[in-house]
């Protein structure tokens, strides 16, 4: 069975457009420059946070990192847990920087 040519192409781009998106990070989620933690802690702009239980941090092609895989200072977005801890970052990609922060 024979695809037509159209519906090759169609398929061959796809990962191109999945690769295009941009990621769906809250709204409320604060711009800051991260350091690299150190013993459960980091420091994210002014502010030292504890790591939370279950913490994740995103790269920039939305894929969990380990905290000990940061190794210099990062431009993040992050949110916080109830306990003021630090449960969300995310890592941004220089477009992603680029674009203006969202209305709060």
């Amino acid at each position: 069975m024979r695809l037509p040519s159209a519906l090759c192409a169609v398929l061959l781009c796809l990962p191109l457009l999945a690769a295009a998106q941009l990621r769906a990070i809250p709204p409320d989620a604060i711009k800051a420059k991260m350091k690299p933690p150190v013993d459960g802690m980091v420091e994210v702009g002014k502010y030292t946070f504890r790591l939370a239980p279950g913490a994740q941090i995103r790269s920039t092609d939305n894929r969990i990192l380990l905290p000990v895989m940061i190794g210099s200072e990062q431009v993040v977005r992050y949110k916080l847990d109830n306990n003021g801890d630090l449960y969300r970052v995310w890592v941004l990609s220089p477009e992603e920087i680029d674009l203006p922060a969202p209305k709060q």
